[in-house]
């Protein structure tokens, strides 16, 4: 199995997760649902229900890809704009090939959290919109924001550690 593969096999779980669950949700959400919710978690912007679905949809899509590309693209820009520890020895032509594979799988494992936050402020929506009588529920959100900081600092840790160490 590549390198690659668990990944990629991460990020279309986390896809599957979102998906099957917008679907799922799709039709018991009201023709109007509240979209927006101001500090105290109260509505403040309604969309009808397949506006907001379309464009939760289009952020999962083009964020994480969004991710991946600029990420996948530093193989396109100048070595001089890579701010990597060590750069003279992990963008060395023998080993800039792997460090931009390194850089490739970890903007997929960013993008999958990415959607699985997606995921997770769907269901604070959906929640608000059928039990929450259009409250957000801040303790929920708060955890949800939490979870994502703790993993984007991981994930920044790791790939810090990736690259401190010359092998």
């Amino acid at each position: 199995m590549s390198k690659l593969a668990a990944p990629v096999v991460f990020l279309a779980g986390s896809y599957g997760l979102f998906f099957g669950y917008v679907a799922a949700t799709y039709s018991a959400l009201p023709a109007k649902i509240a979209s927006h919710f101001d500090f105290h978690g109260n509505p403040d912007g309604w969309m009808d229900r397949a506006t907001a679905v379309d464009f939760m949809i289009a952020v999962a899509v083009i964020v994480p890809a969004l991710v991946i590309s600029v990420m996948s693209g530093a193989a396109r820009i100048p070595v001089s704009f890579i701010n990597l520890p060590h750069p003279d020895h992990w963008l060395a032509p023998e080993r800039r090939r792997s460090a931009l594979a390194a850089l490739r799988r970890y903007s997929i494992w960013f993008a999958a959290l990415n959607v699985l936050l997606l995921t997770g402020l769907h269901w604070l929506t959906v929640e608000a919109n059928l039990h929450g009588g259009s409250h957000l529920n801040q303790v929920n959100l708060v955890i949800l924001l939490t979870l994502y900081l703790v993993g984007t600092i991981g994930w920044i840790l790791l790939l810090l550690r990736h690259f401190s160490y010359i092998r």
